[in-house]
């Protein structure tokens, strides 16, 4: 049996990007014999942190609208490995994507994480970053970003 550390696990967000890192993500995990899992994090945070598509999540709507998100992004994914590969587990978490993610691979060590390029403004990337960029600038593990 493989251990939860020698998994490929592959970031999703919902976007084209996402689907395309997770093709790479499976051919890797085919090629070098690991599980594959998937991850998403919603990224839901204090109320002057939320992303503007979030603005309208109460507190007592967050975990109905966390399942209803994230079965969505799973499912996606899943669809588009169809009966080649399944996912063997999916790891959700809450709050700043970049920061859930990096502290995900601190506490898996051998993990090897496939995450798509955010396409954002040139604008909001100059001035923010994009998730991928800080993730790759601050993880303890193997990341492989999918353009």
């Amino acid at each position: 049996m493989i251990k939860s550390d020698k998994q490929v696990v592959v970031a999703l967000d919902g976007s084209g990007n996402s689907l395309r890192a997770l093709q790479t993500g499976a051919n890797l995990a085919d090629a070098m014999g690991r599980e594959l899992a998937l991850l998403f994090v919603y990224p839901y945070g204090e109320r002057g942190k939320r992303p503007a598509e979030l603005s309208s999540v109460t507190e007592a709507s967050f975990e109905e609208h966390q399942a209803s998100l994230s079965e969505s992004v799973f499912s996606a994914a899943e669809a588009e490995l169809g009966s080649r590969r399944q996912a063997v587990k999916r790891y959700l978490l809450a709050g700043d994507p970049a920061s859930e993610i990096i502290s995900f691979l601190e506490a898996r060590p051998g993990v090897h994480l496939v995450m798509g390029r955010r396409g954002l403004s040139k604008l909001k990337s100059l001035l923010m970053g994009s998730v991928s960029d800080k993730v790759t600038r601050h993880a303890s593990g193997l990341v492989t970003v999918v353009g």
